[in-house]
């Protein structure tokens, strides 16, 4: 298994932007582990979400974060 974090900003949840990738995730049959989960607390405040994916393999991996990446999705990198 091979993983990769990703996060998601901005109005995730009321877009349903969340649960399309999670949904995705699973139907491309990785796994997920949310790490981080803040939610804005007025409605112009964002959320973020800091997803940890494993898949089977690097190749199965890279195709789901490209597809992430149409929902919005970035690779978290660790502060230096």
């Amino acid at each position: 298994m091979v993983s990769e974090t990703i996060e998601l900003r901005g109005h995730i949840i009321d877009s349903l932007i969340l649960p399309k990738v999670l949904d995705q995730i699973v139907t491309q049959r990785a796994t997920f582990n949310i790490v981080e989960f803040k939610i804005g607390q007025k409605r112009i405040d964002p959320s973020l979400a800091r997803i940890e994916i494993q898949a089977p393999d690097q190749a199965s991996l890279d195709e789901l974060i490209e597809r992430l990446r149409q929902h919005g999705a970035e690779v978290s990198r660790p502060n230096k």
